[in-house]
């Protein structure tokens, strides 16, 4: 019964980045030219910037509420001024992914430094990010309640995991970095990330168990 638990706790995991996965795969579809973009945004182009806020926006906001729980458009805004004044120091030749990243990491740790939080509620669904889909596209009300319930449990697990490990575990599992990305956005050894992820991984499985005791039957 134990392995049987412990499995379905790696279920609701594998489901949580699958459905990530997903949106990455069709946010890829039309990926910009960042680095033409940034070129442009260099020489005061308001509008290549603005199509690269339009690209990232969405998951800028999503790692954002994921790391702090509130005020996760005000803190992506604010992560964009940033990245802006910080363009003239950005590689063009490198992924804009990870530059982006650390300093949307680093802005809501500061955020959280300054609230004090240790661990919040990721119940409330962000503006932007995508609905659940089914696949025959006939809603099914009982499909939608416990794919809902899943997702309210894992962010809930997720949300209440340290911030080393939580950062780690979304910028692999929900934004589809490699370990490479990863390290340079944390400014931390690939040991080091994949460590942390392998950890956080355990507490989040731990966080899970009380949510697969009380759904036995899923």
């Amino acid at each position: 019964m134990q392995l049987f638990r412990s499995g379905l706790v790696s279920i609701l995991i594998i489901h949580f980045s699958k459905r990530a996965e997903t949106e990455r795969m069709q946010a890829r579809e039309t990926v910009p030219d960042s680095s033409n973009l940034i070129k442009r945004a260099r020489t005061g182009d308001e509008v290549a910037f603005g199509d690269l806020v339009h690209f990232y926006q969405d998951r800028l906001i999503g790692y954002c509420h994921r790391m702090t729980g509130s005020g996760a458009e005000d803190l992506a805004q604010e992560a964009f001024i940033k990245f802006y004044l910080a363009l003239d120091r950005f590689d063009v030749s490198k992924p804009i992914d990870p530059f982006l990243f650390r300093i949307a990491h680093n802005h809501c740790l500061d955020a959280l430094k300054k609230k004090s939080i240790q661990t919040v509620s990721l119940a409330k669904k962000e503006e932007g990010e995508k609905e659940i889909q089914i696949e025959d596209g006939k809603p099914n009300p009982e499909d939608l309640m416990h794919k809902s319930e899943v997702q309210k449990a894992v962010n809930q697990a997720l949300a209440s995991i340290p911030v080393l490990y939580r950062s780690a575990l979304i910028m692999w599992h929900v934004e589809g970095l490699s370990y490479e990305e990863i390290s340079e956005s944390l400014n931390l050894p690939i040991g080091t990330i994949k460590a942390r992820i392998h950890r956080g991984r355990e507490l989040l499985q731990q966080k899970l168990r009380p949510f697969v005791f009380l759904n036995e039957g899923i």
